[in-house]
């Protein structure tokens, strides 16, 4: 059966959680892997256990970073890295001080990864844009007359729902379906990039990093909903009402 970035991440934590309390046990091989590789995690000292638990966590991750990179279609890269960013945001196995430290390395690690690879996409569909303006420009004044092309106008296949209310909203109507199984469950990234897919907010274009922002700033306030969030509870607790009379 073919691994998932989930079974990789499963296997990973597995390897943090048993990680010895005394991490400076290390046979020979693995200290000259450490040597070989002490200009990416800093100078070495064998007395600092913290230097040697970093070096086995980030040892451990390059699994995961050789399995994302090892895919072929750089959109399917770019989900699987906001993915690890949010099952290393969701983990428990860092649970003490220096592995916390740690996981705030890896999540920066992450998002330069991100960054790099969105350059690479914006680079490319410009690259594809440049070639394909002669092209766009003749076919700019010859009207699509076919019946797919017809029926394709009809539809309006790109329109999306314009929400009327905020961004922040639109986010906890999202999460109350799904935490109240009006939706089938998926991961978090996922949600903010459906949403971003098919709503905008008074007419602009979403994004799911803003999303997964206004979700995050969302969780941080003392009552943990937005502004109007009760009329949004009410409408769901009606449903649940109808649904189950």
């Amino acid at each position: 059966m073919t691994k998932t970035l989930e079974d990789y991440f499963k296997e990973f934590e597995d390897k943090v959680v048993g990680i010895e309390e005394n991490p400076k046990v290390m046979d020979i091989e693995e200290i000259r892997e450490v040597m070989d590789i002490a200009d990416i995690t800093g100078a070495i000292s064998f007395d600092e256990t913290g230097t040697i638990l970093k070096y086995r966590i980030f040892k451990y991750f390059r699994l995961i970073e050789r399995f994302i990179k090892a895919q072929q279609n750089l959109e399917n890269q770019r989900d699987l890295w906001n993915t690890t960013l949010y099952l290393l945001n969701a983990s428990k196995a860092f649970n003490n001080e220096k592995k916390e430290e740690i996981r705030g390395e890896l999540l920066v690690d992450c998002f330069e990864e991100l960054k790099n690879l969105n350059n690479t996409i914006h680079l490319q569909l410009h690259t594809q844009k440049t070639t394909t303006v002669k092209g766009n420009a003749e076919k700019a004044n010859k009207p699509d007359t076919t019946v797919k092309g017809k029926a394709k106008k009809a539809n309006k296949p790109d329109e999306k729902f314009n929400w009327q209310g905020t961004q922040a909203q639109l986010v906890y109507l999202i999460e109350q379906l799904y935490e109240h199984n009006f939706l089938s469950p998926i991961i978090q990234p996922d949600k903010h990039r459906l949403t971003a897919q098919h709503f905008t907010v008074k007419g602009k274009s979403l994004n799911r990093e803003n999303l997964a922002q206004a979700r995050d700033n969302r969780l941080k306030t003392k009552k943990g909903k937005p502004k109007g969030g009760e009329k949004i509870e009410q409408i769901i607790s009606k449903i649940n009402t109808l649904d189950n009379p």
